[in-house]
């Protein structure tokens, strides 16, 4: 999520696509808000008839011995109406060290705002998506997958934005079967300059089938609004636990027209 939408107007496009959108569109459109790059999901939609473009260009995750890298998750949005979008989320490629690489799972998306969409200081919004199985080898579980997501925004005092998440999955647990699965997260992000700003956030996983224990991560980065129409952003996961992923630096872009 990038709750700046509450304090302040940030719009941001691929440089490819600076040009179709700088004229006539940012006026008409509202204030973009997205899911990256934090794990708190935005409850803003995007507007009816319009694309949103959010790509995570390259992260890399230690964890222990083990390494992987990610390159080009796209997730693509159009919006429906004036509350609802829908989201394709495509990860192109992800490689495992010693172990497979290629294609993701692909998730389907559709996200319904409830309230706040074109003003005021709260925001809520529900998520409901399914994993589809198409990730190559062993990078994923061969099953379908899916869960409810449920973000909500709201304004803080001297300018800070705040965002908290729960999120409730069905996931493949070691043995083949279903567990459920929980999440809970919450984001705190305030301006630096006009251009720049940035953001942390605490994030809690937990697996009812998984052997491991309770996940747990600090994540923080920092967005950059190009021009008014364009906005890179880059940031780290910090593991705080030993089942969770020691850490992973990540860049991005987003865009809307």
């Amino acid at each position: 999520m990038n709750p700046f939408a509450l304090v302040q107007a940030k719009s941001s496009v691929l440089p490819a696509l600076a040009s179709l959108t700088l004229v006539g569109n940012a006026a008409d459109l509202r204030e973009l808000s997205t899911d990256r790059p934090d794990t708190t999901e935005s409850p803003f939609t995007v507007d009816a008839g319009h694309f949103q473009f959010e790509m995570e260009i390259a992260n890399w995750t230690r964890d222990g011995g083990d390494r992987e890298y990610a390159l080009g998750e796209l997730n693509a949005k159009i919006g429906l109406d004036a509350c609802n979008d829908l989201q394709l989320v495509l990860p192109l490629f992800r490689h495992v060290r010693g172990g497979d690489e290629g294609f993701d799972n692909v998730q389907l998306r559709l996200k319904h705002n409830i309230w706040g969409n074109d003003g005021g200081d709260t925001a809520l919004a529900v998520m409901p998506f399914v994993q589809i199985p198409t990730a190559n080898g062993d990078l994923g579980s061969g099953k379908f997958e899916g869960g409810v997501i449920v973000p909500f925004a709201f304004s803080g005092p001297g300018d800070w934005a705040f965002g908290v998440q729960a999120e409730g999955d069905l996931v493949t647990s070691e043995d083949d079967s279903y567990d459920f699965a929980f999440l809970a997260s919450a984001t705190a992000s305030h301006a630096i300059t006009e251009t720049t700003g940035f953001f942390v956030e605490l994030v809690s996983i937990l697996d009812t089938g998984s052997s491991s224990d309770w996940e747990a991560y600090f994540n923080t980065g920092f967005t950059w609004a190009i021009n008014p129409l364009t906005q890179l952003d880059g940031g780290i996961r910090v593991g705080l636990t030993d089942a969770s992923a020691d850490f992973s630096p990540f860049i991005g872009i987003s865009t809307k027209f």
